[in-house]
């Protein structure tokens, strides 16, 4: 895939994670994706972290401010709308690095203000 795949392919989970479409995610991502800030392998145990997140904050929505995307990664500096933010404070953050493999998210690391529900 070229630069510019990998750069759609980053605004494509976001566009899927807002819709809350699960199918589309589980095209986007690799069968044993690894999401090392979860300590995650694997599809399923994605699905069910976003199924959670979409069960407890069913208005949320993420808006990509920044995407970079060089080689097979792509970085994205994403805001989180609809939950309570403090007045006077920022919206929670996050920032995440794709490494993508044969046109799928093959692995994510990532950091943020965000707190998300457990999976189980």
């Amino acid at each position: 895939m070229s630069v510019e795949d990998n750069r759609a392919l980053g605004y494509r989970v976001y566009e899927a994670i807002n819709q809350q479409d699960i199918a589309t995610l589980e095209q986007l991502f690799a069968p044993d994706i690894v999401r090392h800030a979860m300590g995650e392998v694997g599809s399923e145990k994605a699905r069910q972290a976003l199924q959670n997140t979409f069960a407890t904050y069913p208005e949320t929505r993420f808006v990509v401010e920044d995407l970079i995307a060089e080689g097979d990664k792509v970085a994205l500096r994403v805001t989180v709308h609809g939950r309570l933010t403090p007045p006077g404070q920022p919206l929670p953050l996050i920032m995440e690095i794709f490494r993508i493999e044969n046109g799928r998210v093959a692995e994510i690391w990532g950091a943020g203000t965000l707190r998300m529900p457990p999976t189980e």
